[in-house]
């Protein structure tokens, strides 16, 4: 999966996050859960890692099962899915609403788990046109994160040496944040149009990101999956 064209990825998981919106299926929505689940573990993704990206989704999940399990428009219809009977629609709705939850949370971290970012954006460039200046935009933003991560580990090093406490997201740490975030945006703006990139002139790529075969694979394997889902549910 992490050799995957981005660009063809996030088109396919996308077609397939709208074709679970139009349906209600609770059946397909686990079955594209644990998929997901199988993709991540195959693609190299740790159990702990991942276990602990589950947490909020499972969470949701929960709470949405309890909602439509709560607030059903029938009660009174069974519902037979495959080998189990489910003798209360509200549990059919239960389920419907918690596995939806766990079907756009699974294709998303598949997208995000597996997908370089890097990668991202000059796939998005070279297969949606990007324009340069966002392309650009994009990748120094990136670069400034790490930067951002050890000022604030610095800053709060510092208020803990003068016996002060604050809070994760206190103003006091993420004033001083915001400000040499500003600086460094501007001081990168000047570097870059001294050096002379430039969002309107037109450039080659030292390593354009093509679609390969392999990319069409997954794009017909997404579209295979939706459509037999379609015809055997």
């Amino acid at each position: 999966m992490r050799s995957i064209n981005p660009a063809i990825k996030f088109v396919s998981l996308l077609a397939m996050t709208f074709f679970l919106a139009y349906r209600f299926d609770p059946v397909l929505n686990f079955a594209v859960f644990f998929l997901s689940l199988v993709i991540l573990i195959a693609s190299g993704v740790g159990i702990k890692r991942l276990c602990l990206f589950m947490i909020p989704v499972l969470i949701v999940a929960a709470g949405m099962f309890f909602t439509g399990y709560r607030f059903s428009a029938g009660h009174s219809m069974p519902v037979t899915a495959d080998a189990f009977l489910v003798s209360d629609s509200r549990w059919w709705n239960g389920l419907a609403q918690a596995g939806r939850v766990l079907a756009y949370g699974g294709l998303g971290f598949v997208f995000a788990l597996t997908t370089d970012r890097l990668f991202l954006i000059r796939s998005f460039k070279d297969q949606f046109h990007l324009p340069q200046i966002f392309v650009y935009g994009l990748l120094a933003a990136w670069g400034i994160v790490p930067h951002m991560m050890q000022e604030y580990k610095r800053t709060r090093a510092a208020f803990r040496a003068r016996g002060l406490s604050v809070l994760p997201v206190s103003p006091a740490l993420l004033k001083p944040l915001l400000i040499k975030s500003v600086r460094w945006s501007e001081e990168l703006a000047i570097a870059m149009e001294s050096k002379g990139f430039s969002g309107h002139e037109k450039r080659t790529d030292y390593a354009p990101v093509k679609v390969r075969i392999r990319d069409f694979f997954f794009l017909a394997a997404c579209v295979a999956l939706m459509v037999a889902a379609a015809f055997l549910r």
